[in-house]
């Protein structure tokens, strides 16, 4: 495997678990934030006040600036909570997002094309999945390596992953029909319809000549969208798989952001759920479990 990518002897150079994931947020740790992007960017952090009427306001402008200035809005209250609300959780998701990356991967060789591949989302979830998936494949044992950079300034599109029958493009999509606050309200029906519509299209990129494997991004969400996401997926595969072979399993990268004693922590982390294609010629040495 070529420098870019992460080997058995070196794979501990690239942090690929943060320690114990759990973030307090203070004004340090957001002068943090400030700094960290400031010295990877170049530029100073987007300053996008908190606007107490609408709460969201600026998150697609820049999502890492938009959370920085809510959650300094309300650092400042005489009673705050990481979880308190929807707004302010979602901050903490983004500043803790960022922060995660950075320890998982600024000693990759090639963190500054992450880095400009992130930054041209704000560093907003889906910025940040490809990097999150990555870290969570490596996480279950499989070997991941980064192709190079593509374009000018660098981006990376989509990484591999290592199989017995050689490396296999693992490919990144967008899935924020409904992500909040933002998307469509859901039902199942309507989301087994949209997993459907996504897994059929990627045919096009995924397919017997190339095949891999498709990662969905839903960004954020309320209480129980991951699980249904996930049952729609399991549902969905069995007709799609048979129709594309080349589909080696379909995963949404989801977020686990856990409340704590202390009401301005949380532990943060990344979960991967792979689901295989049976159709698929499937490999043994890739693990899809953790």
């Amino acid at each position: 495997m070529g420098a870019s990518g992460i080997r058995q002897t070196d794979a501990a150079n690239f942090q690929p678990t943060p320690p114990d994931g759990i973030y307090r947020i203070t004004a340090s740790l957001l002068d943090e934030a400030e700094a960290v992007f400031r010295t990877h960017m170049g530029e100073s952090l987007p300053c996008i006040t908190a606007s107490r009427t609408d709460p969201f306001a600026g998150l697609l402008d820049h999502a890492l600036g938009w959370a920085v200035g809510r959650l300094r809005d309300r650092i400042g209250a005489d009673s705050w909570a990481c979880m308190e609300d929807a707004p302010t959780s979602n901050a903490v998701t983004h500043v803790a997002g960022f922060l995660h990356f950075v320890t998982t991967w600024s000693g990759h060789p090639l963190f500054p094309a992450m880095t400009a591949t992130a930054a041209d989302r704000g560093f907003s979830l889906h910025g940040l999945a490809p990097f999150a998936a990555a870290h969570c494949l490596m996480m279950m044992g499989n070997q991941i390596a980064f192709p190079e950079p593509q374009g000018y300034p660098g981006r990376i599109g989509v990484f591999t992953m290592a199989t017995k029958a050689g490396q296999v493009a693992v490919h990144c999509q967008t899935f924020e029909r409904f992500e909040y606050p933002f998307g469509h309200k859901w039902d199942h029906a309507s989301l087994r319809a949209e997993v459907n519509e996504v897994i059929s299209g990627a045919q096009s990129r995924i397919n017997l000549r190339n095949p891999g494997a498709l990662i969905l991004s839903p960004g954020t969400a309320l209480n129980g969208f991951d699980d249904a996401l996930l049952d729609a997926i399991k549902e969905a595969l069995p007709a799609q798989g048979r129709r594309n072979r080349g589909l080696m399993t379909v995963a949404p990268v989801v977020l686990r952001l856990n409340p704590l004693q202390d009401p301005h922590a949380v532990q943060f982390g990344y979960g991967c759920f792979p689901t295989v294609n049976k159709y698929y010629r499937l490999d043994p040495a890739t693990r899809t479990g953790g």
